[in-house]
C-alpha cells in the first residue's frame, strides 16, 4: 500500500488537461468530492403489503461546481446542454492480484444552468460495496483511499481534480483494478425522488 501511495502521489504533478488543447468558451469552477455514507431511504405506500428488511449502506458521491457562459450563450442566464464527468474512487482493499480496487463511472450531466450552484451525484450501492469491502459496513474516512474526477465538454478535460493534488492517478492501471458499472445515477438507486431540484440531471455516458 505504501509503494502504491508513492506511485499516486507522484503522478498528482500531472496535468489534467492535454498539451496544445484549447478549452472550449464554458469555464467550470468545480470544488473537491463529498463522499459520504448514506442509509437506503424508507418509504411507506398504503397499497401494498409491507415487507420487513433492514436499510444498508450507501456511498454518495457529490460534485459541487457552477459554470460560466460566454454572453453569446446566454451569460448567467443560459444553460450548458451537457458535460461528461468521469469519476475514479480508489478503495481500501485490494484483490487478489494485490491490485488496488478503484470504480469508475462515466455521466453525462444535461441542462446546467450558469450563475448558481450545482451538484452532480452519483451513488455506489451496499451489494457493490460489500463486494469491494467483503463486509456490510462502510465508512467513507476509513473505507475510501483517493479519488478523482475530470470533466468534459466538448470532447475537452476542462477541469479535474484528484484528492492526492489533481494529477490522473487512475493513469497508473498496472497498479490497479479498476472496474466500471458499479457507480449509479441518482435515478438508479432508492434516492431518485429525493431532493427536488438540488442537483442537476443526469444519464449514462
Amino acid at each position: 500500500m505504501k509503494a502504491l501511495c508513492t506511485v499516486l502521489a507522484s503522478l498528482s504533478l500531472l496535468v489534467l488537461a492535454a498539451p496544445g488543447q484549447t478549452a472550449p468558451a464554458v469555464k467550470i469552477n468545480a470544488k473537491k468530492l463529498k463522499i459520504t455514507s448514506i442509509e437506503t431511504p424508507q418509504f411507506q405506500a398504503s397499497n401494498v403489503g409491507e415487507k420487513r428488511w433492514r436499510p444498508k449502506s450507501w456511498m454518495e458521491v457529490d460534485l459541487e461546481f457552477d459554470i460560466r457562459l460566454p454572453a453569446s450563450e446566454g451569460g448567467r442566464s443560459g444553460s450548458l446542454d451537457g458535460m461528461i464527468v468521469n469519476y475514479y474512487i480508489a478503495f481500501n482493499a485490494t484483490n487478489k492480484d494485490g491490485k488496488r480496487e478503484v470504480l469508475k463511472g462515466s455521466f453525462t450531466y444535461v441542462d446546467i444552468p450558469a450563475g448558481e450552484t450545482n451538484h452532480a451525484l452519483a451513488f455506489v450501492s451496499p451489494a457493490t460495496l460489500r463486494r469491494i469491502l467483503q463486509r456490510d459496513t462502510f465508512t467513507a474516512a476509513s473505507d475510501v483511499q483517493g479519488w478523482g474526477y475530470e470533466i468534459l465538454v466538448g470532447g475537452e478535460r476542462i477541469a479535474g481534480d484528484s484528492s492526492l493534488g489533481g494529477g490522473p492517478w487512475w493513469e497508473k492501471a498496472d497498479a490497479l483494478n479498476i472496474s466500471e458499472g458499479g457507480l449509479l445515477m441518482k435515478q438508479e438507486t432508492p434516492f431518485g425522488i429525493l431532493w427536488g431540484d438540488y442537483d442537476v440531471s443526469a444519464k449514462k455516458k
